[in-house]
């Protein structure tokens, strides 16, 4: 749910970790192609549903109408935290990164819940330990599986007030500066 930086990032991991069905869901069409192009094998434009399908059921429908294994949800949405864990499949785990607006309080039937068997469960940095993720990370980068570069555009800075209109309008993921001209800055 949600493919900036984070969400992308989720796209190519579990395509490192050979996960067979990988959903990524955005309204942002660059994004969603990019999903496509980082291993996502369907995406769903959540501003282009059928006439009467939540989100819910695209989800599910694209994964053999028992819902994810795994949801990560990268907004903090409220309909999308909600979308997310009501598609996650019987036993299935929702983390969510996304921070939600402080006041936002989710329903949960706990009967149903109980018998979903679902796990819902806060991630901070990918409740990694970075001394050991961060080498694989680079290792990834470096055989191509993670193509973190992707992501990123780089811009003079004296194209700020343009990157800051993009970033605005969803249609940059991640900004790099370069002091002397965007050209003098790499990955």
């Amino acid at each position: 749910m949600g493919l900036g930086g984070v969400g992308l990032s989720a796209i190519m991991a579990a395509k490192i970790q050979g996960s067979r069905i990988i959903i990524g869901v955005d309204r942002v069409q660059s994004r969603l192609e990019l999903a496509k192009e980082l291993g996502a094998t369907h995406v769903v434009d959540g501003s282009a549903l059928k006439e009467g399908q939540s989100l819910t059921d695209a989800i599910k429908a694209l994964s053999e109408d028992l819902g994810p294994t795994v949801v990560i949800d990268t907004t903090g949405a409220p309909p999308l935290i909600q979308a997310g864990f009501d598609s996650a499949r019987n036993k299935g785990r929702v983390i969510q990164v996304g921070s939600s607006p402080f006041d936002f309080n989710m329903s949960i039937n706990m009967f149903a819940f109980m018998m979903r068997g679902v796990t819902f469960s806060g991630a901070i940095e990918g409740q990694a330990y970075p001394p050991e993720f961060v080498p694989k990370m680079v290792q990834w980068y470096r055989d191509g599986k993670f193509p973190v570069d992707k992501l990123v555009k780089f811009m003079a800075v004296d194209k700020f007030e343009q990157a800051l209109e993009e970033m605005h309008n969803s249609s940059m993921i991640m900004l790099g500066f370069g002091w002397r001209g965007s050209s003098d800055v790499h990955l």
